[in-house]
This record gives structure tokens, sequence and C-alpha cells, in this order.
């Protein structure tokens, strides 16, 4: 069963005590959710802005301007097989990890494939999160 949102906290990561924290804490996990926002308005390349990982008891948001040359470590936790990695738009974001920070995964499960897999007509996170979590995203201030 899933828990409300309001009841699970948010660390905010801008330090690397608050890095180190993290590291600590992901390592000790089995199953992790990974989003990354990038940002390319008048770039060619873009730039890799922030990071968002949760763990079944905490979400985090890395400033990873702040932390951009303290972040290879996650290497740790991104290279572990005993740690699966849950993304949703995952071409884009393995590609991002691997240029910004030197960042590889193993064992990563792409909940896009797997909609595709099963059939679902649509595949996208707000519809999967409606169909198993009964939860309604508002995408109104994504970008």
């Amino acid at each position: 069963l899933f828990q409300p949102i309001t009841s699970i906290p948010l660390i905010m990561v801008g330090t690397k005590e608050a890095f180190e924290h993290l590291l600590q804490d992901l390592l000790s996990q089995t199953v992790i959710g990974v989003d990354l926002e990038h940002h390319s308005y008048r770039s060619y390349r873009g730039i890799t802005c922030l990071m968002q990982i949760s763990t079944e008891k905490t979400d985090y948001i890395i400033d990873t301007l702040k932390l951009w040359d303290h972040l290879q470590p996650l290497n740790k936790v991104f290279g572990d097989p005993n740690i699966v990695k849950i993304f949703q738009g995952a071409d884009s974001d393995v590609i991002w990890l691997q240029r910004d920070f030197g960042i590889y995964i193993v064992n990563l499960f792409y909940t896009l494939q797997a909609a595709s897999l099963l059939g679902f007509e649509k595949k996208g996170l707000p519809f999967l999160l409606q169909h198993y979590c009964q939860v309604h995203v508002n995408k109104k201030y994504q970008l």
C-alpha cells in the first residue's frame, strides 16, 4: 500500500554533508526511483540541473549544479546490481548521467518499456500512477 505523499519527508541535497547522508541511505536500499531534469534552452548540449531520487521512506532532490564535481560516488549505488533503479524516461536520463557525471547504471527497470510490453495503450507516468496507485498527477508546472 502506498503512503500519502504528505507523509514522506522531502530532503533537499545541496551540500557535501547532505550528499554523504543521501549516499549512505541509498546504499542500504534494494529499490530506488530516479528522475532527472535537464535544461537545454539556448543550448545545443544542455545540462542536468536536478536529480530526484526516491526510496520507500524518503524523497530527495539533489542540486546537481551545486554538487556537480561531487556526484561521481553515486556510481556505488547506480552500479550495484542488488539495487533496482526505476526510471520512466531512461533513454535520455542514462545518457545525461553518463555524460555529465560519469555515472553508469546496472539493474535498471524502465517503466515505459514495461508498459509497452504489457500492451498498455498509454505508457506515460501520469497514466501508470493513476492505474496502479490511484494518484492523479497535475503536470501543469512541470516545466
